[in-house]
C-alpha cells in the first residue's frame, strides 16, 4: 500500500491510503527493467496476506484504489472499525511471470508443510532450469530475522550470476585473482 503522510495541522492525524504499489511510473520502470532481462529477486513472504486498515483509512480512499482492492470476510458486520484487504495477487508482473509465481508459491507451501522450520533454508528460492528467464527470480524468507539487508542483498548477487566471472587477471600466467 502508498500512504500519505498526514499533514502537521492539528485535526489530521491519520495517513490515507492513496494506492497500490507500483504506481504508474514505477510500473513503467519495473517492466523496463524485466524486459531487459535485468536481475529483480521478488519475495513473497506474504503474498496472500490479508491487510488490516482501519475503515475510516478505506473511506478516506480514492476511488480508484477502492476498485483494486478486495475486502475479505463478506460475513463481517458493517460496522467492524477495522477492515480486511486482499490486495492483487502480483498484478504488475506479466501474466507468465505471475503464474511462475503461483506455482513456487504452491511448491514452497508444500514443502513448509512437510519440513521441520530447523532443517529450511533462510530464504527458499525457485529452482532454475533452461527455458527459465534469469529474471526475475521467486524467493521466500522463511526466517526473516535471520536475513538482513546485506545478507539479502550478498543472495541476490548469488542468484543472479551467470556462472564464473572472469578477473582482469584471468589470462595472466601467474595464476593471480583465481
Amino acid at each position: 500500500m502508498l500512504w500519505k503522510e498526514p499533514t502537521p495541522q492539528p485535526g489530521t492525524a491519520h495517513w490515507t491510503p492513496t494506492g497500490i504499489w507500483p504506481d504508474e511510473n514505477q510500473l513503467a520502470m519495473v517492466r523496463e527493467h524485466i524486459e531487459r532481462e535485468r536481475p529483480l529477486l521478488v519475495l513473497l513472504d506474504e503474498a496472500h496476506s490479508r491487510i488490516p486498515m482501519l475503515r475510516q483509512e478505506l473511506q478516506a480512499a480514492p476511488c480508484h484504489l477502492l476498485d483494486s482492492l478486495t475486502a475479505t470476510g463478506p460475513d463481517r458486520p458493517v460496522d467492524d472499525e477495522v477492515v480486511e484487504l486482499q490486495l492483487p495477487f502480483l498484478d504488475w508482473l506479466p501474466d507468465a511471470h505471475r503464474d511462475r509465481a503461483a506455482r513456487f508459491l504452491k511448491d514452497s507451501d508444500a514443502a513448509l508443510s512437510r519440513t521441520p522450520v530447523a532443517l529450511l533454508p533462510p530464504l527458499m528460492t525457485e529452482e532454475t532450469h533452461d527455458g527459465l528467464p534469469p529474471s526475475p527470480r521467486f524467493a521466500r524468507r522463511v526466517l526473516p530475522n535471520a536475513l538482513t539487508a546485506g545478507r539479502l542483498a550478498a543472495a541476490v548477487e548469488h542468484l543472479f550470476v551467470n556462472g564464473p566471472q572472469q578477473c582482469a587477471a584471468a589470462g595472466s600466467t601467474s595464476g593471480a585473482g583465481r
